[in-house]
């Protein structure tokens, strides 16, 4: 169990990223571009509401607070929110922008990445919660964002 809660605390969140690029291949050019262009913004603004999160709540990592050896070493710096879920999550909320099905799929996998990471005692759940609900958020206004942004695109290039 120790291994299998290892490797979905480092690794999982590349199958995610791996399985939301072979969609991406999948797609029409025009889709392909507006999920980029989804993903851009979903990406952004989650980061910046990650970093601002960050500035903001400082939350110890619990194998320093509870005196727990981690699943594997890490530096006791600020653990709030987790990049990793944050990662994974942003990439399932742009992939539910196309394919709700895959997306809420990929999100249960970045569910994962962040239960295992607390499992593993390098997060506590209100960095995995923060991180998802960030992701949350960037996603929803990239939402609002994309059509305009693909339009003016177009207008662009053509």
């Amino acid at each position: 169990m120790h291994t299998l809660t290892l490797y979905t605390a480092k690794y999982l969140v590349f199958i995610i990223i791996l399985i939301a690029f072979a969609y991406w291949l999948t797609l029409p050019k025009k889709q392909k571009i507006n999920l980029v262009i989804f993903g851009f913004f979903a990406a952004l603004i989650a980061l910046i509401l990650a970093k601002v999160g960050a500035a903001l709540y400082y939350d110890p990592r619990p194998f320093v607070t509870h005196h727990v050896t981690p699943i594997y070493p890490h530096g006791p710096d600020n653990g709030f929110p987790s990049d990793h879920t944050l990662l994974g999550s942003f990439v399932a909320v742009s992939v539910y922008y196309m394919n709700k099905k895959l997306g809420i799929g990929l999100f249960v996998l970045s569910a994962l990445v962040g239960i295992s990471r607390v499992a593993g005692h390098i997060h506590s759940p209100i960095d995995i919660i923060g991180s998802m609900v960030f992701a949350v958020i960037g996603g929803l206004l990239a939402t609002l964002i994309t059509p305009r942004a693909a339009k003016y695109l177009r207008r662009t290039v053509a």
